[in-house]
């Protein structure tokens, strides 16, 4: 595929807003911002928006800016969590389309390039498979492969869109904030999106790592259980036995994605 630079939409390279949260990333936010900069799919633009951060994170990526004018790094004013993050930067997205990162994730460089062909075939939302890293990058566990397809009934029992994957059209998020309300927001989101109903499509390849640290909020399993139930219950709406049914699943796949 051909690639260009400079920050525009057009029909045969339309621009990708890449969407970047930043709290004291300074451990790891410069391996994902390179990740993202040595995409094979050069017109994109990536908005960073620092959440308060107290260390000198956003000078490290203040620094990446001044050499890509391609970056734009905002600051929020007062700390807000990263569900308020990701929807200001949605929001001043400039691209057909927008790809989401954490700050402590790594992309493969042709991520963007595999994703775009999906989504400019009819594809809503594109998603990948992705492997597991210890906080030195050195890979863990086997990789999680995604399915094809992804539908409201299948996503009941396993949220199988990382958001670090996730890839979808602008003017669906625009329209579509993270609800800060719900601890699994991306979650949310996801469902949300499916009951338009959206096309959701899955690359299997592995285009993403996610980095397993220690202390985050997504290695809190409890309190995650928690939050399911709470999310099917409140979020998606479900009456007991439904919720129930959901919820069985979900700790049964829990299980074999992070502990096999």
């Amino acid at each position: 595929m051909e690639t260009l630079n400079g920050n525009k939409n057009n029909a045969h390279h339309p621009m990708i807003s890449v969407v970047m949260p930043n709290y004291n990333g300074i451990r790891f936010v410069e391996d994902a911002l390179k990740s993202v900069l040595n995409q094979t799919y050069k017109n994109l633009e990536l908005i960073v928006v620092d959440d308060c951060s107290t260390d000198n994170s956003p000078d490290i990526i203040e620094k990446f800016a001044q050499n890509d004018g391609r970056i734009k790094l905002f600051r929020q004013k007062n700390n807000s969590g990263v569900a308020a993050a990701r929807n200001t930067a949605v929001q001043m997205a400039a691209g057909k389309y927008t790809a989401l990162i954490d700050n402590d994730d790594i992309w493969e460089p042709d991520k963007l390039e595999r994703q775009l062909a999906l989504a400019e075939n009819g594809a809503d939302i594109v998603y990948s498979s992705y492997d597991f890293t210890d906080e030195n990058g050195k890979s863990v566990k086997r990789p999680f492969i995604v399915p094809e397809e992804a539908t409201f009934r299948s996503m009941l029992t396993s949220n199988f869109i990382g958001c670090s994957t996730a890839f979808v059209r602008s003017d669906l998020m625009k329209s579509h904030p993270f609800n800060a309300d719900y601890y699994h927001e991306d979650y949310v989101l996801w469902m949300e999106l499916l009951k338009l109903p959206v096309k959701a499509v899955g690359d299997k390849k592995v285009l993403m790592h996610y980095r397993l640290v220690a202390g985050s909020r997504s290695n809190k399993k409890a309190n995650a259980a928690k939050e399911r139930w709470n999310t099917y219950r409140k979020a998606l709406g479900l009456n007991v036995f439904q919720s129930a049914l959901a919820f069985a699943g979900y700790a049964v796949k829990g299980l074999l994605k992070y502990y096999f």
